[in-house]
């Protein structure tokens, strides 16, 4: 998923510029070489934190940029936020004075956006790692996640939310009994809205009718005007007219013929376009009484409309609002008896929908008990009893089950909870147990281990990276670790180096074959020697051969 990683001026390092593949790449490097300083500056990119401290000395400002692969689920993302979606590049930049500059594909953004990007994606893991695998409030996600039954788990939460608003609706009507003095105020006011005889957008209509109104009364003086330049006895039409009833008089003049017929047309059509004048204003005349009625109507809308604070939409709504509250109280017991009813029954069938949600969330976890306690055998723990704690718990949208994962590393010992297991090497164990199992199911692109295998070694540490090995084969793994019998099994192998010239720097270079069986010999015995490299041949030899 990540494919290259440009670091600058962070810490220790300089300028870091790394691609990567898919597959499963190890760390490796002396304790203090900057392993942690490299992992930190992949959590900052996704979203993390920063502290100006972590600003190169004597730098002004830190660069952290990744560029992922966009696949389908991060190219939908990307679009609803209107990003374009053929890449992923995440950009940080940290300045000396506070300043924070995040981007997405060269967009400036937050870093919650960042992280809502990235959500589910990216999963960094250390040794004693307290994230969602250990708390109990993600166990039935996961659960559920396993038993891969979205239809029914949305069954069962529409049915939840059909029953709590029911009863919202019921103990707010059992709740809610006036007085006699409040009925009285519902009354009066239900009283004097329906007496306005409300209508949606009557306002609106009056003010528009009275200004079209005045909008005529202001130009009356020209409408007369127009009746005298027209039809008055020196008019124009008058003068037109006589000059049509002249028209044969003209009739031996043949060149002039036409123009004669066109003033006679001419007569015709303004005398059309001039009784379409008149008549409109003529037309829908309006009395003195008529503005008067609805200069009052508009009013009383007015009035109402300040003494509720309200629109005359809103005072509708409120009319019927009023009406409602009425209605309840008059029928109030009856209404009380249906809802419970109601309530009742979707109540039950909410019940119902959670036992069969509970039935399978049962029926799988057997299976998941199984598959966990065989990945934890593969990695020598073969007395860990794993179980998931399932019982009847609040009613919620989810069902009404509790579930907590619970776990014995060794014969004898109670079942207690994940998060209660003391040894770091069965911690890490443990989890990475748990990871190859629900990688796939959370959709986790990039999985990060952070030093897990301390506390281990020998086969079991081969065993671990055999693990990772597999969950390489669905999402890329980084893994820091200080094991040869886990870096062998690594398909990339880099080194986490410090070097100290002026200033000390942190480097990371990707090893060939050559210089990765060296490291490998430096990890297995401190020493480079004919013994040590050969074994160390040995040993990649060996781990070629995992698939």
């Amino acid at each position: 998923m990540l494919r290259n990683l440009y670091i600058r001026n962070f810490v220790l390092i300089e300028e870091l510029n790394l691609d990567f593949n898919d597959g499963f790449s190890v760390f490796t490097g002396e304790t203090g070489a900057g392993k942690s300083i490299f992992i930190d500056a992949i959590n900052i990119l996704i979203g993390g934190r920063f502290n100006t401290s972590m600003i190169r000395k004597d730098c002004d400002r830190t660069i952290i940029e990744g560029t992922f692969d966009a696949d389908a689920e991060i190219s939908a993302r990307l679009s609803q936020m209107g990003l374009d979606d053929d890449a992923l590049i995440i950009t940080r930049e940290f300045y000396s004075n506070g300043r924070t500059v995040s981007r997405i594909n060269r967009r400036t953004v937050t870093a919650t956006a960042i992280r809502d990007i990235l959500t589910d994606c990216i999963d960094i893991h250390c040794q004693r790692d307290s994230q969602y695998l250990l708390n109990s409030k993600y166990h039935m996600a996961l659960l559920d996640s396993y038993c891969h039954d979205e239809d029914l788990l949305e069954e069962t939460a529409a049915k939840f939310r059909e029953y709590t608003k029911l009863q919202k609706e019921y103990e707010e009507l059992l709740n809610n009994e006036f007085n006699g003095a409040q009925l009285e105020v519902i009354q009066y006011q239900l009283n004097e809205l329906t007496k306005l005889k409300l209508k949606a957008g009557e306002d609106e209509e009056i003010e528009q009718q009275l200004k079209l109104y005045q909008a005529k009364e202001k130009i009356r003086t020209l409408v007369e005007k127009t009746r005298d330049m027209f039809t008055g006895d020196e008019g124009i039409l008058t003068r037109l007219y006589d000059f049509t009833r002249q028209k044969d008089s003209f009739s031996d003049f043949e060149n002039i013929r036409d123009n004669v017929s066109n003033i006679v047309n001419s007569y015709y059509s303004i005398n059309d376009d001039y009784d379409s004048i008149i008549s409109y204003f003529d037309s829908d005349d309006i009395s003195v009484e008529d503005i008067d009625s609805l200069n009052s109507r508009l009013y009383d809308l007015q009035r109402a409309k300040r003494k509720y604070s309200l629109d005359l939409n809103g005072l509708i709504s409120l009319k019927k609002e009023l009406e409602n509250k009425l209605d309840s109280y008059s029928n109030r017991e009856q209404r009380i008896k249906d809802l419970l009813k109601k309530c009742e029954i979707s109540h039950q069938d909410y019940l119902k929908s959670a036992k069969k949600l509970s039935d399978l969330r049962r029926a799988e976890s057997a299976n998941l008990e199984k598959q966990v306690v065989e990945q934890l055998k593969d990695l020598n723990l073969e007395n860990a009893v794993f179980k998931v704690g399932l019982s009847e718990g609040k009613e919620t949208s989810r069902g009404n089950d509790d579930i907590e994962f619970m776990i014995s590393m060794n014969k004898g010992q109670p079942l207690r909870a994940l998060a209660q297991v003391a040894s770091g090497g069965e911690m890490s164990r443990l989890m990475l147990g748990l990871k190859t199992v629900f990688s796939s199911l959370q959709g986790t692109r990039l999985i990060i281990f952070d030093e897990i295998d301390t506390g281990v070694s020998g086969y079991v540490a081969f065993n671990m990276g055999v693990k990772m090995k597999e969950i390489s084969h669905r999402a890329q793994v980084f893994a820091v670790t200080h094991l040869a019998a886990v870096a062998a099994i690594a398909d990339y192998h880099f080194r986490i180096e410090k070097t100290q010239n002026d200033t000390t720097t942190t480097d990371v270079v990707e090893l060939d074959r050559e210089a990765r069986i060296r490291e490998l010999a430096v990890l297995s015995s401190a020493s480079v020697s004919e013994a040590s490299l050969a074994a160390a041949e040995e040993l990649l030899q060996k781990a070629s051969l995992v698939k």
